[in-house]
């Protein structure tokens, strides 16, 4: 086989260098890794979006039960089951972490409610960020009573 016969047949045969599929593959790396950073903060962000919900939900239901018993209900294990029992919530939510949201009544006419946010500053201000939640476990958000 002539040197010119030679370089005819590797010009006809198909297919990739090495050196061409490693630079492919690293560019598919690079790319995943910049979508699982992006994707796990965007889902911090759902997460806490569903606790400030599920805090605005409990929130409006203590409301209209003050406004049908004069006072807010009870605090029993950091839940209101009178909530529950008097119809204004079909069940206590759960938070979608695994954490709880913590209901304490100081006085008959005082309320707060505490939870665990993973991005904090993420429910636009509707709330108390900080350590001082009084509630046990994670807590570093609140919300009480107007």
């Amino acid at each position: 086989m002539t040197n010119n016969q030679f370089s005819n047949n590797q010009k006809n045969q198909k297919g990739f260098t090495l050196i061409e599929l490693i630079v492919t593959m690293t560019i598919v790396a690079v790319l995943t890794t910049v979508a699982m950073i992006s994707f796990g903060g965007t889902n911090k962000r759902a997460r806490d979006g569903r606790r400030a919900s599920d805090i605005q939900k409990i929130a409006i239901a203590l409301e209209m039960a003050r406004q049908v018993g004069g006072t807010y209900p009870v605090a029993s294990g950091g839940q209101a089951p009178d909530l529950v029992n008097g119809q204004y919530l079909q069940k206590w939510p759960d938070d979608p972490s695994g954490y709880i949201y913590y209901y304490q009544r100081p006085t008959n006419y005082t309320y707060s409610l505490s939870s665990y946010m993973e991005d904090l500053g993420s429910t636009n201000g509707t709330g108390s960020y900080g350590n001082n939640c009084d509630a046990p476990g994670n807590c570093n958000y609140q919300v009480s009573n107007p």
